[in-house]
């Protein structure tokens, strides 16, 4: 089974669960008006967790040569999530997402997808604003893993890492009732990368749109 198809079946199953979870807690909780969170009078710093999934778009603000033509298209995301609250307000975030995506690439007559395998985490500063239903955050966000390869021959070809280890994230995201967040995100590259297709060495520096849903608990 594929490493993307593997990483389906864990986030839809551990989204199943926590969806059980948060139903048993709300229904246990009609009789004295307590939900997930604390109330605001509770602890000043506590913990938050959360699983999402959404998908990613890739695009490339440079290429260092004409002879390699590349075309990003969408991909699939799957993240947990960490978060300490201090306070009302703010935040610091972090998460292990992965993300799963593909590259049309065109050279020299040759014409092949090249798939990307990408793992961040994130380290956020995230602001929580009217009564923790915007969210804004900001911070480092490092690549620990981005792989890209394609076929040639039935042999598996390196195109090299799409995404340089040190970039920066700066997101919005809102919240629905209690438990559901809808957040966007934009990723900036802090460097180039160093590829190759098909004998053909070039540089790339690659910027990510992100969006999608999370469920906190």
């Amino acid at each position: 089974m594929r490493m993307k198809s593997k990483f389906r079946y864990i986030i839809v199953a551990a989204m199943a669960a926590f969806a059980v979870m948060v139903s048993a807690n709300e229904a246990s909780a009609q009789g004295n008006n307590q939900g997930f969170y604390p109330q605001e009078d509770g602890p000043k710093v506590r913990m938050e967790w959360g699983v999402g999934v959404g998908a990613t778009y890739t695009g490339l603000s440079h290429v260092s040569t004409n002879m390699v033509e590349l075309k990003p298209r969408f991909g699939i995301a799957g993240h947990f999530d960490m978060a300490v609250r201090i306070g009302r307000n703010f935040a610091i975030e972090t998460e292990i997402c992965y993300e799963g995506g593909s590259v049309n690439a065109s050279a020299l007559g040759l014409n092949r997808k090249v798939r990307t395998h990408t793992m961040d985490i994130p380290v956020l500063l995230s602001a929580r604003l009217a009564s923790n239903h915007i969210r804004i955050s900001a911070g480092p966000l490092f690549t620990v893993m981005s792989r890209a390869e394609y076929t040639l021959n039935s042999e598996t070809m390196f195109f090299g890492s799409l995404y340089p280890t040190w970039n920066l994230a700066a997101g919005v995201g809102v919240g629905i009732g209690r438990h559901l967040v809808i957040e966007a995100r934009y990723v900036h590259p802090l460097k180039s990368n160093h590829n190759s297709f098909n004998g053909i060495e070039f540089s790339t520096r690659a910027y990510r749109v992100t969006a999608g849903l999370t469920l906190m608990f």
